[in-house]
């Protein structure tokens, strides 16, 4: 049986030190062997089923891949052994007295990225459909929609590659829609990890995909409660390392330490960690350590990616996390622009009068810094121009000036910044300064773009007062990727002025930028070294200007987005 024969061969060659890897996936494959022997003793409650596993084994010759390196071939013939290692351990171990139920119910994928994982995750989540009892709930949780989409995805497309297969399911169009199993009546659904949402379901698998992600267990916790009357529960963790604080991930990984080093005893964990040992983060024994997939030309990607990260600081988080699964802290984030860059784009004067604007706002918590910016595209001098505001509650001036190092009494006597409301901001007032905006510089203003979160209410009276366009702009990557782009791409090429703005500078110096797993660049609060609201107010004006201005002005203006 092919599945189990490679099973055997990577724990063999793994514990025989002829694959480089790590200690832990070291100890798995050894309880593996070990294991294989001491079922048949009859004090140790589990059992391998090769009967079990060669169904499995057999519907893996129904299903072919449906993209990378191995796209339109079989999936039992171009498994990776690690791979086929993931699946017997999964599908074959059992418990003796009631043979329906798998060993481990806690599983765990860590593994640099390019690995697989998604697509390997979607395997195991189509044989548990086609295997498992009729009516079972599947289930994916992420982040966010576009993330919990993509093992879904994995599982559509190879649908799509395997006809024999296919033609026992359904799907919808939609991207987060459910698939169906016909034969066993039973649905996957990818589901986003919104609080109190994933109350009152009953998966009998689920996974939590890029697990290290998340800092709150609160959802993950209430898709494993939702597993106390389901008789084969299953839960999977998959996940690349990430550049943030307080990730669950770190602690699931501590404890599942504790368990390989003996500390802690638990047989029904299965985890593959696979990651760059510290000493070996700039080595190719680090490369190994974290990439089973053993396929050359992503060993020369990963190569080159740390040359340039060796020369160049700001690659240096997406080498170490992607490449060689390691976290880190989330102080570490790339900047977006220095200073430096920044400080030759600053003019002491402009006429805004007869100018059409746009208008963003990032409006914060009611005690902490509100945004607006406003923003001009100048035909003659082919230049962005911006001018900034931010508010803060009359009350906190003196604790955020320290807490922060930043003089805000000096910003408000500039006009820079504006103190209003007691404890908390005055959203009239800032409603009332934006009416007023019109009028004072002679603008008119196209658009105003704003975050749903905060500033609904504001946007809606807005629109009643001063019949001003406010579009909501969605704080995700997938859409502030082209205006972040376009904004650092016009600091750098002096194709961007901002009128004189100590503030605006400090919020710039301060914000960090970073990657989605689909690479798009994006400035997170969270990693920022302080607060960034103005430079969000900009991007949400330029997201704006860009999509009525510039991306049709195809001659005179071009942004590659990637």
């Amino acid at each position: 049986m092919i599945l189990l024969d490679r099973a055997i061969r990577y724990a063999e060659r793994v514990v025989a030190g002829k694959e480089i890897t790590t200690k832990e996936v070291i100890i798995q494959c050894k309880w593996f062997l070990v294991d294989l022997q001491k079922q048949n003793n009859d004090a140790f409650k589990f059992y391998f089923d090769k009967d079990k596993l060669k169904i499995i084994n057999n519907l893996l010759k129904l299903f072919n891949f449906a993209t990378g390196f191995v796209a339109g071939k079989q999936v039992l013939e171009n498994l990776a052994d690690f791979q086929c290692f993931f699946l017997a351990n999964i599908f074959g171990w059992r418990f003796k007295d009631k043979p329906e139920k798998f060993r481990y119910n806690d599983i765990t994928l860590y593994i640099a990225r390019k690995n697989a994982k998604t697509a390997l995750v979607g395997i195991a989540f189509l044989l548990l459909m086609l295997t498992e009892q009729d009516y079972s709930e599947f289930y994916s949780i992420c982040l966010n929609r576009e993330l919990a989409a993509e093992i879904r995805k994995a599982m559509v497309q190879l649908l799509e590659a395997s006809p024999l297969i296919a033609k026992h399911f359904t799907w919808s169009e939609t991207e987060i829609g459910p698939v169906k199993c016909k034969i066993t009546k039973s649905f996957f659904k990818p589901r986003t990890a919104e609080s109190g949402k994933n109350n009152s379901i009953r998966p009998s698998a689920f996974v939590s995909d890029e697990h290290g992600n998340f800092k709150d267990n609160s959802n993950f916790t209430a898709m494993k409660s939702g597993q106390k009357n389901v008789i084969n529960p299953l839960l999977f963790r998959t996940t690349t390392a990430y550049a943030i604080d307080n990730s669950i991930m770190q602690d699931d990984l501590e404890y599942m330490k504790k368990v390989f080093n003996g500390l802690v005893k638990n047989e029904r964990q299965f985890a593959l960690l696979y990651y760059a040992e510290e000493e070996h983060l700039w080595d190719d024994i680090g490369m190994y350590q974290a990439n089973p997939l053993r396929i050359e030309e992503n060993y020369e990607t990963i190569r080159e990616d740390r040359d340039r990260a060796l020369e160049q600081q700001s690659l240096v988080e997406e080498y170490l996390t992607k490449s060689m699964n390691y976290f880190m802290p989330a102080n570490s984030g790339e900047a977006f622009i220095t200073i430096d860059e920044l400080k030759p784009c600053k003019i002491n004067k402009f006429d805004w009068k007869g100018r059409e604007v746009y208008i963003g706002v990032d409006l914060a918590e009611t005690d902490d810094n509100t945004a607006v910016s406003m923003l001009t595209y100048d035909e003659k001098t082919k230049k962005i121009i911006a001018k900034s505001w931010a508010f803060i509650p009359k009350e906190r001036v003196e604790m955020k000036s320290k807490k922060e190092q930043v003089n805000y009494k000096e910003q408000i006597r500039k006009k820079n910044c504006y103190a209003c409301g007691d404890d908390v901001i005055d959203y009239k007032f800032v409603e009332d300064f934006i009416l007023n905006i019109q009028e004072e510089y002679g603008v008119e203003i196209v658009k105003l773009g704003y975050d749903r979160r905060n500033a609904l209410s504001s946007a809606q009276k807005l629109e009643l007062k001063g019949n001003i366009e406010c579009v909501e702009v969605v704080q995700h990557s997938r859409i502030l990727h082209a205006p972040i782009k376009l904004l650092k791409e016009s600091i750098l090429n002096k194709s961007f002025n901002y009128l004189d703005n100590k503030l605006l500078e400090i919020n710039f110096e301060n914000a960090r930028q970073t990657e989605d797993t689909n690479l798009n660049k994006y400035l997170n609060k969270k990693k920022s070294k302080g607060k960034i609201d103005l430079v969000m107010s900009i991007i949400d004006a330029l997201y704006l200007l860009q999509e009525d201005i510039m991306l049709s002005q195809k001659d005179d203006f071009t942004i590659q987005v990637i």
